[in-house]
This record gives C-alpha cells, sequence and structure tokens, in this order.
C-alpha cells in the first residue's frame, strides 16, 4: 500500500511539472489525410497537424487515386482490299444487212467496262468494249456525208461553151452554203461534194487514165457535162473503159448529165454503145429546137411528190434549145419520166415530150441515173429552178436527198 502511494504521487509530481510551461496539456490532434485525388490526378496530400506544445502529431500522408488505366491501344484499319476491275464492255454487234437494198444498220459501239473504287485498294478500270462492224448487205439506203464526182467534158462533135458554166455551178452547189441548199428539208450540212475532171484532149498522153476500176471507186457520181460524139468508143482501151463503167453501175456506182450528155455514143445509129443508152441515159439526141425557144414544162401528174420535185413550182416557163430523142422514153424498160415540155411553138412538133427522167439499176445495189434535156445556153446554169433541180437531181442520184428512198 506504502508503494502504491509512493508511485501515485510521483506521477501526480510529474503531471505538475508538465504543466508549468502554461499549455493546456491536451495531446495535440492527429492531422486529417489528404482527400483523395480526382481521375487520373494524385491526391492533394494531407495537411500535417498542428504542432502542440506536447509530442507532436504527424498526419499521415494521403494516398493519391490510382492514375486511369491506360487506353488500350486502337486496333489497326484492315486495308481495302483490291476491288475487282470493270468488266470488259460488250462488243457490238454487227449491223443486220440490208433488207431489200436498205444499207445495213451499223453495229453500236460495245459499253465500256465500269470502273468500281476499291475501298481503301487500287480499282483496275474495265476496258472499252470492242464496237460492232457496219452491217453488210444492200447499200441502196439513204447515204450520209460527203462525196465525190468525176466529170466527163469530152467534145469529139459540137462544143457547148456553157461547159465551163456548169463546171462552176455544180462547184458551187456542192458547197454547205449554197443557198439552193435551204430549201431542201432536213438535208445535212456534211452532204457536199467535190469535183474531179477527167482530161478531155483526146491527145494528150494520159488521156482517160482516170476511168479505171480502182479511181471509179473513189467516186458516187460519174457526171457528163455536154460531152459530143463516140467518147469511150474512141478511148484508148475503149471496150475496156466501156467494161469498167459497165461494172461501176453494177456494183451500185451512178451517173447523171445534162443536154448533150445523150448527143454521145450515137454512131450507126446508137450501135456503137447499146448497153449505155438501154441502161443510161435510155436514148440519144437526133433533132432540136433553135437556142431560146420558149417551152413550158409540167411535172408529170403521177410524179409530182417524186423527191426531185416535190416543192419545186409548176409549170416552169423558161427557154432552151429543147432535144428530139430517137425513141419514146415511157416506152424504155426502167425509164421513168418526171417531167415534160411543151414547146407551142415549134416546127418538130407540139406534143409534150420528156424534159426530165430518172432510171434504177435493177440489181438493187443503188446505181441511179438522172437527166434533163436543159443546158445549152450558159445563162441556163444561173436560173433559179434549173439550179434546184440540178442540186435535188444530183443528190438523188447518190442516195442523199431526204425522202429520197
Amino acid at each position: 500500500m506504502r508503494y502504491l502511494t509512493t508511485a501515485i504521487l510521483s506521477v501526480l509530481a510529474l503531471a505538475l511539472v508538465q504543466c508549468s510551461d502554461g499549455s493546456s496539456g491536451i495531446p495535440p490532434k492527429t492531422g486529417s489525410a489528404g482527400a483523395s485525388g480526382t481521375g487520373n490526378e494524385s491526391g492533394t496530400g494531407g495537411t500535417t497537424g498542428s504542432a502542440g506544445s506536447g509530442v507532436a502529431g504527424i498526419g499521415t500522408a494521403g494516398t493519391g487515386e490510382t492514375g486511369g488505366a491506360t487506353g488500350a491501344a486502337g486496333t489497326t484499319g484492315v486495308a481495302g482490299s483490291t476491288e475487282t476491275g470493270g468488266t470488259t464492255g460488250a462488243a457490238g454487234t454487227t449491223g443486220d444487212g440490208g433488207d431489200g437494198g436498205t444499207t445495213g444498220v451499223a453495229g453500236s459501239g460495245g459499253t465500256g467496262g465500269s470502273v468500281v473504287a476499291g475501298r481503301g485498294g487500287t480499282s483496275v478500270a474495265g476496258t472499252t468494249g470492242t464496237g460492232g462492224t457496219t452491217g453488210t448487205g444492200g447499200t441502196s439506203g439513204m447515204r450520209t456525208g460527203p462525196f465525190k464526182i468525176l466529170m466527163l467534158t469530152t467534145t469529139l462533135e459540137f462544143k457547148h461553151d456553157s461547159i465551163p458554166t456548169c463546171l462552176t455551178m455544180l462547184q458551187a452547189l456542192g458547197q454547205a452554203n449554197a443557198p439552193e441548199r435551204a430549201k431542201i428539208a432536213g438535208l445535212p450540212a456534211d452532204t457536199t461534194w467535190t469535183v474531179d475532171q477527167i482530161a478531155s484532149t483526146p491527145s494528150a498522153a494520159n488521156y482517160f487514165s482516170e476511168v479505171t476500176a480502182d479511181n471509179l471507186k473513189k467516186y458516187d457520181l460519174f457526171y457528163s457535162n455536154n460531152p459530143t460524139g463516140p467518147v469511150f468508143t474512141n478511148a484508148p482501151s475503149g471496150a475496156q473503159k466501156k467494161q469498167i463503167f459497165v461494172d461501176y453501175w453494177n456494183n451500185g456506182g451512178s451517173w447523171a448529165g445534162q443536154h448533150s450528155a445523150t448527143d454521145f455514143e450515137k454512131a450507126s445509129g446508137g450501135a456503137s454503145w447499146t448497153w449505155f443508152h438501154d441502161n443510161i441515159d435510155g436514148s440519144y439526141f437526133v433533132d432540136h429546137d433553135p437556142d431560146r425557144t420558149p417551152g413550158t414544162i409540167n411535172w408529170q401528174p403521177t410524179e409530182v411528190n417524186h423527191p426531185i420535185l416535190k416543192g419545186l413550182p409548176t409549170p416552169w416557163s423558161t427557154s432552151d434549145e429543147w432535144y428530139v430523142m430517137n425513141r419514146n422514153i415511157e416506152a424504155v424498160p426502167g425509164m421513168r419520166v418526171l417531167a415534160k415540155v411543151t414547146v407551142t411553138n415549134s416546127s418538130k412538133g407540139t406534143t409534150p415530150r420528156p424534159a426530165v427522167w430518172v432510171t434504177e439499176n435493177a440489181n438493187g445495189k443503188g446505181g441511179r441515173s438522172f437527166y434533163t434535156i436543159k443546158g445549152h445556153n450558159q445563162s441556163v446554169y444561173s436560173e433559179s429552178q434549173f439550179r434546184d433541180l440540178m442540186l435535188r437531181g444530183i443528190l438523188w442520184s447518190v442516195h442523199r436527198l431526204p425522202g429520197g428512198n
């Protein structure tokens, strides 16, 4: 007991000694823990508690929140695969052949392969289809585009001073801007022509050298500009030249002429070239009225809607050196008279006589013939209606006159 009392007293004494510095003697508080950090940031450290005079209280440092986890790496995008190339365009089909002489329709061009863009890859372009070839078959259908005329002007007998005038007229009518063309509805602008001439001097070294099978293939039309006499018969290798022309006609070539184109190959009563009169010009001239004799041309009632005549005025009062032919054109197989002229004061007869006629090769390959008895005097070639007639006759002969098929 004595020992217990002594211990208690010792403690009390010690306590009195500690309080002698004036402090409250209350133990200092432990510092509060720092607040947790937000998000990925480290938490703010806990503030250290204010030191008491007694034993310093050490605040426990606040621990930061665990940092946000590293985001998973994005996966590499799958590379776009190469797209299959466009398919090759289908080849154009071959045009159908002409039916009954109609020009085959040209095969349409193949459709080009379409290009499909690859997604992330490289696209391969499809190849263009092969164009269809032009249909074969009949060649007497409507034709298009420019063409060439080969002109014969050789005169072994009478020579007309209007030959150069006719050449000038035809060259003018062949131009796209010829005013006569504006009168033809639907005539394509590219339906033009150029004129080449056969050398007209029989003594020339190259005379008639233009009349070859290969050369005639370049020309849609063989034009007789007032030639006279047995021109083919007397030409070098005349029989061969005649056959070349026959073949040209039978392969689709055409012919046209004016006035003395029928004062031609009439020796021995036309026997020098009977084939030509039976198939091309229909007959030959045997007589005529004086130059500038008045006459009235009327379209045949059954032919007023023929493409050459349609839209042209009739009757047509004009004048010329009107021809009388060796036979009735209307009786010649295949010949078609479009117009007749009445010469009321003629000593050769006042019965209307053929003035314009045409024919077509019966083989269906497209050969056509056009002729008028007008064309003696130079003044004729400036007549508006004559120029209209010649333009339409030529275009019809080569299958380029709208409505002419």
